[in-house]
């Protein structure tokens, strides 16, 4: 005969099911009631978003919380469970969590005879606003934890509101994983209790970096931005660095020093977002959003990438430098990881964002502006066939170093100034169109010797220059 307690568990997941609409629509309405509340516009405001409880977070909790022993029927234990809806405010920063709660405060004007507040304009959410806050958890940790409802058609049904920082909210997910899906926890109680208050810790020094970062922003006079450049790309690149690395260590079994192509990425993404116009305040939001959804993934470092079609561009330099990585991307780990990595960042079509990731790094080694305003003495027709002809040696050069080095950023620099000098020299030697194309192949083979003498190089390039 089956327990007892398996039938209301079975009974009350039942009837979650039945109700799935109903509360699907009440979030819905949480959702945008909150918006409404505190603005559309509201800059402290990251994003507003719930969940209904899960069969497999309530079975759990059932059990947890002995509900069976409390509750005879079904409908009783989803009337008393706390978080049958949950929904969370992200902010930036965590002296913001407070600030938001005391903005619902001063909108939650009106009180029931049960002593739960509401806006006017929303009477159906309510909400246990002037409890005291923040709230101290199992944990030791503080959270902004307000227990309300919200009325369908009469029937309560309950809320449950978190505001949480971005940080907080990274942290909340990583202590999730580590203790309520680790059956392992409790064996290790205080090595890893100390572990997550010095991770608590850490996090929280983070978050106070991000908003002296984040007021740095607000500044733009060009010696505070250089600082902030400088200072947003290291944060990037140690959340980069640190995620992945756990993630390898997870899929393979052990980890690469990682932290040039960390560098790189967090450089890349930099640079994607000025090339975005990403107004300055969103670059916080951004950055966090990116780390949290990381986080929360499984990445799988033994399978190939697969490429959705092929690469076509017109471009030369996307061409030939596409090309050539698209054909050592799985025979190269060194770039394996680099793209493996650079796609978990920008989830979605990988041919889309490789070919993006091509034009910041073109963008990057290249002013368009300038060099489509050099060789000016010839036809505007010889000049873009120049041009291209330009774009195709540096792409020829890169493609024959082949390593993951042509990314780093001292290189790039380096490429970039002598790139400009040689084209500068060139189009002064340059007399005509016709002369220019006599003595292409020499001026091809002079721009790749001064490259590879660049990456100490020198002797691969003579043997391969007496070959062709």
């Amino acid at each position: 005969m089956r327990l007892k307690v398996f039938s209301i568990i079975d009974e009350t997941l039942q009837l979650l099911s039945e109700k799935q609409p109903i509360y699907d629509y009440c979030l819905d309405m949480v959702e945008k009631s909150l918006q409404e509340i505190l603005g559309v516009q509201n800059e402290m405001v990251v994003d507003i978003r719930g969940r209904i409880k899960t069969k497999e977070s309530l079975r759990e909790k059932i059990i947890r919380n002995r509900f069976y022993m409390e509750f005879e029927q079904a409908t009783e234990i989803l009337h008393h469970l706390s978080d049958l809806i949950g929904v969370s405010i992200e902010c930036r920063f965590i002296q913001e969590e407070f600030l938001l709660l005391k903005q619902l405060r001063e909108q939650l004007t009106e009180q029931t005879e049960d002593g739960l507040y509401y806006h006017p304009a929303f009477p159906n959410l309510q909400f246990d606003i002037h409890s005291k806050q923040p709230q101290i958890q199992k944990n030791g940790f503080a959270i902004y934890r307000v227990d309300g409802c919200y009325y369908y058609q009469g029937e309560r049904i309950n809320v449950e509101l978190q505001i949480k920082s971005l940080v907080n909210t990274f942290w909340s997910e990583i202590e999730h994983k580590l203790v309520y899906k680790n059956s392992n926890y409790y064996v290790y109680d205080d090595f890893m209790k100390e572990l997550l208050s010095s991770l608590k810790a850490s996090l929280t020094i983070v978050d106070r970096q991000m908003s002296i970062l984040f007021n740095q922003m607000q500044d733009h006079s060009q010696n505070n931005l250089k600082v902030t450049q400088s200072g947003f790309e290291s944060l990037i690149t140690k959340g980069i660095n640190d995620i992945f690395a756990m993630k390898m260590l997870d899929s393979v079994g052990f980890t690469m020093n990682i932290k040039n192509t960390s560098m790189i990425l967090g450089h890349y993404i930099f640079l994607n977002d000025l090339q975005s116009n990403r107004h300055e305040s969103d670059h916080i939001g951004a950055l966090f959003r990116t780390f949290r959804k990381l986080n929360s993934i499984q990445i799988d470092f033994t399978d190939e990438i697969i490429m959705e079609e092929r690469l076509q561009s017109d471009d030369a330099f996307i061409q030939t430098l596409g090309t050539h990585l698209l054909s050592v991307i799985n025979d190269d780990y060194d770039w394996y990881v680099f793209f493996r990595m650079l796609f978990a960042i920008e989830p979605g079509n990988n041919i889309h964002d490789f070919m993006m990731f091509l034009n910041v790094i073109k963008n990057y080694l290249v002013d368009d502006y300038w060099l489509n305003t050099s060789f000016v003495k010839l036809s505007m027709d010889e000049a873009a066939v120049l041009h291209r002809e330009c774009m195709q040696m540096l792409a020829d050069s890169l493609v024959q170093i082949g390593t993951i080095q042509i990314l780093h950023d001292d290189k790039m620099k380096q490429i970039n100034c002598l790139f400009v000098h040689f084209v500068e020299e060139l189009e002064q030697r340059t007399i005509s169109y016709r002369d220019f194309m006599q003595y292409r192949e020499a001026y091809r083979e002079e721009w790749i010797l001064q490259v590879n003498k660049l990456f100490g190089r020198e002797d691969v390039l003579t043997i391969n220059v007496k070959q062709s």
